[in-house]
């Protein structure tokens, strides 16, 4: 059963939380998703004004598409995030904050909490699901690292959903200036009564290719532990970004 009482509100709040971001410069960043992209592109050279990333993944999801930005506020490298994550006939819009945890020279640490919230257009019935989710990006000399942890909250809106959560970390290292690779884990656990086993994990490497200045060509191969009889447990992404 759908629980319209709280669809109105929250567009409400939606709309008012962009208002008020949008004058003092708008917003904008990363989800790799779903989210690995706009603070490794600034891993060369750090330029001051608006950095922008477009993505492109196919996955266990399908094939879906991520843009999103960063807006810098003020001083001290504070900066309006969002992105928008388009699949078919889904949608997700996400509006959040990047702190520079760590900066100097040599290291940066980038922490990007985020809500968003989820729509799907095949029906004029509102928003079906909320995202909060946190991302951190760490970048050191020929280190990166990424993590990346997201809830479904879909119960929110239909009491007859389950809600997720979904977690992504990988290390990489890079081997020269156009090759950097390392180990990856994903994790969904849902949040069911009716399910033996609510968590799902795979783990396995992967390998960031330049394609020239600022694109990106990821590939990541992994073993699934929850499969069904038969299948090998092969599974993986595909992603290519574009930065600016």
């Amino acid at each position: 059963m759908k629980i319209k009482a709280l669809q109105l509100p929250f567009i409400f709040l939606m709309i008012c939380i962009i208002s008020v971001a949008g004058p003092s410069t708008v917003f904008a960043d990363a989800h790799e998703s779903e989210g690995e992209m706009a603070p490794e592109a600034e891993m060369a050279e750090e330029k001051p004004g608006i950095s922008g990333w477009f993505q492109i993944d196919v996955d266990s999801l399908g094939t879906y598409f991520l843009v999103g930005a960063n807006h810098p506020i003020g001083s001290g490298g504070v900066s309006i995030a969002s992105n928008i994550y388009v699949n078919d006939h889904l949608g997700e819009f996400d509006l959040g904050v990047s702190l520079p945890a760590v900066k100097s020279d040599n290291v940066s640490l980038d922490l990007v909490p985020m809500l968003g919230v989820g729509f799907d257009y095949t029906g004029a019935d509102g928003p079906d699901a909320l995202f909060p989710q946190f991302f951190a990006f760490l970048n050191a000399p020929d280190i990166f690292f990424f993590h990346w942890t997201i809830g479904t909250l879909s119960t929110v809106f239909d009491d007859e959903s389950v809600n997720e959560l979904y977690n992504r970390s990988y290390l990489t290292y890079s081997l020269n200036d156009t090759i950097s690779i390392g180990p990856q884990v994903e994790s969904v656990f849902v949040f069911a009564d009716d399910l033996d086993k609510p968590l799902k994990l795979n783990f396995g490497g992967r390998i960031n290719i330049g394609y020239g200045t600022a694109n990106t060509l990821g590939i990541y191969v992994g073993y699934e532990t929850k499969k069904e009889e038969g299948e090998t447990g092969l599974t993986g992404r595909m992603n290519f970004t574009r930065f600016w």
